[in-house]
C-alpha cells in the first residue's frame, strides 16, 4: 500500500508524517498476508473463513489494508491482542514466517509512533480523526457527545433540541432590502443543578457598512406574549405551561439577550420555550461593497443533543447564490467571522424544496404545523420560500453555526 512521496512531503515532519509512514508499513504487511490466502478478494467472509477468525476482526484488517485514506485505515486498527490472534492464525494456516515477522515489526513501529505522539490510545484516535482527509460525521459526533455530557454536568443545564427557524423575506417598505424572522426554541430544556440562570437568546446585527444598521427595527411576533414577559419575544402558544421566569437585558456591542431564570432541577422541571421576532430592513439584498458576504447563524450556548436550524428564503431574494455551512468558535470573540476560528465539521446543508411539506423533524412533534403558524403570523405563503436545513448532533459550544453566501452586485441579485 505505497503512499505517493508528494503526500508525505505535504504533511511535513512530526505526527502526520510519522503516522503515514508507520501506517503504510502496516497496511502493506496486512495486504500481503491477506493476498497470500485470498488472492484477488477483499470479501470479509472469505478472509474470515481463510484465517479462521471472527468476522469483525476480518472486517478490521480489510479496512486497514485497503481503505483509500491512511488516516481512515488507522481508525479501524484492531487492538493489539486481536492483531496477535490474527497473526497466530495466519501462521497456523501456512503464511510464511517472514511475512508475519514483517507485520509484527510494522505493528511495533506503529505502537512506538502512538506512544511518542499521544499519551493514550484514545488521544491518538482523537488526533487521527481531527486531521483525516475523509469526512466522518459519526466520528465527530462521538467526540462531541462526550463534550455534551461533560458540559451538561459542568454548566448545570442541557437541552434535547435547540431549534432555530429563520425566514428571510423581502421588505414591504424599503426597496431591495429584506426582513429576517427569527424563531428560537429550547425544546426539552432542563437544569441538572439548582440556581442556574441561562441566556436563551442572543442576537446582534453586524454589517461592514455601519450606516445600514440604522433603519433596522425589532418587532415581537407575538406582541401580547412579549408585553407579558418583559419584552422577551415569547410565542406563548408554542411554550410549555406554566411559563418559566424570563428577562431581556442589553449586553455589550449592541447585543440583546434573553435570560431564563432558575427553575426546578431534572425532568420535573423540563420545559419548552419558543421566542420569535421580526428584524425589519436588516440590509440590502445585494452587495454594497466588494467581497461582501451574508451570514445567517444561530449561537450555540447550551449543551444540546440536536441543533435543528431551518432557513426559509424567499425565492430569488439574493439571486443565484451558493450557501455553505460554517461553524465559528467563539472562544476568542462572541462575534466571530475570522477564518482562523472555524471548526471543521462534516455536516452539510440540505435543500428540502419549497414550502413546509417536507419540513418534518424527528425530534420536534408537529414541526410543519409550527412552521405554518409562523407563516400565518407573517401573512406569507410558505410555497414562495425555499427551505434549507442544518441538523447537527451535539453541536460544539460556544460557537455560531452559520449559513454563509457571497452577496451579488445589484444587477446580479433578484435572480
Amino acid at each position: 500500500m505505497p503512499v505517493e512521496s508528494e503526500q508525505l512531503e505535504s504533511v511535513g515532519e512530526g505526527f502526520e508524517a510519522d503516522t503515514i509512514e508507520a501506517v503504510t508499513q502496516v497496511r502493506d504487511a496486512y495486504a500481503r498476508i491477506i493476498e497470500t490466502k485470498c488472492p484477488g478478494s477483499k470479501a470479509v467472509t472469505a478472509i474470515s473463513d481463510a484465517f479462521g477468525i471472527h468476522r469483525k476482526l476480518a472486517w478490521q484488517v480489510v479496512k486497514v489494508a485497503y481503505a483509500d485514506d491512511p488516516f481512515v485505515a488507522t481508525r479501524h486498527l484492531p487492538p493489539s491482542k486481536s492483531v496477535q490472534l490474527w497473526l497466530k492464525s495466519a501462521r497456523e494456516v501456512g503464511v510464511e514466517h517472514d511475512l508475519i515477522d514483517v507485520a509484527r515489526s510494522a505493528c511495533d513501529r506503529l505502537e512506538s509512533v502512538i506512544s511518542t505522539h499521544a499519551s493514550s490510545r484514545s488521544e491518538f484516535e482523537m488526533l487521527i480523526e481531527s486531521i483525516g482527509q475523509t469526512s466522518d460525521v459519526q466520528s465527530e459526533e462521538k467526540w462531541r457527545q462526550q463534550a455534551f455530557l461533560g458540559n451538561s454536568y459542568t454548566l448545570g443545564v442541557q437541552c434535547r433540541t435547540l431549534m432555530s427557524l429563520n425566514v428571510l423575506m423581502p421588505s414591504s417598505d424599503k426597496a431591495d432590502h429584506f426582513h429576517s424572522v427569527q424563531i428560537r426554541g429550547l425544546m426539552g430544556y432542563r437544569q441538572t443543578r439548582a440556581n442556574v440562570r441561562w441566556v436563551v437568546n442572543q442576537s446582534v446585527l453586524i454589517d461592514d457598512d455601519n450606516d445600514e444598521t440604522r433603519t433596522m427595527t425589532r418587532e415581537a411576533l407575538d406582541p401580547e406574549g412579549a408585553a407579558k414577559y418583559g419584552g422577551v419575544p415569547v410565542i406563548t402558544e408554542l411554550c410549555s405551561d406554566p411559563m418559566p421566569a424570563l428577562q431581556r437585558v442589553a449586553a455589550d456591542r449592541g447585543m440583546m439577550q434573553d435570560e431564563l431564570l432558575s427553575g426546578e432541577v431534572g425532568l420535573t422541571g423540563q420545559r419548552t420555550l419558543v421566542t420569535g421576532e421580526i428584524l425589519r430592513n436588516i440590509a440590502p439584498t445585494y452587495a454594497t461593497s466588494e467581497g461582501k458576504r451574508a451570514h445567517f447563524g444561530v449561537a450555540v450556548r447550551i449543551p444540546t443533543q440536536m441543533l435543528h436550524f431551518d432557513l426559509f428564503v424567499y425565492k430569488g431574494l439574493f439571486g443565484q447564490v451558493k450557501r455553505e455551512l460554517v461553524v465559528f468558535s467563539e472562544l476568542v470573540s462572541q462575534i466571530a467571522f475570522d477564518e482562523r476560528d472555524t471548526i471543521s465539521v462534516s455536516d452539510q446543508i440540505k435543500k428540502l424544496g419549497t414550502g413546509v411539506s417536507l419540513a418534518q423533524a424527528p425530534d420536534i412533534a408537529g414541526y410543519p404545523d409550527l412552521a405554518r403558524s409562523v407563516f400565518g403570523r407573517l401573512d406569507a405563503d410558505p410555497d414562495d420560500y425555499e427551505l434549507y436545513r442544518i441538523r447537527m448532533a451535539y453541536p460544539p459550544l460556544p460557537s455560531s453555526v452559520v449559513y454563509r453566501h457571497n452577496m451579488l452586485p445589484r444587477d446580479g441579485a433578484h435572480g
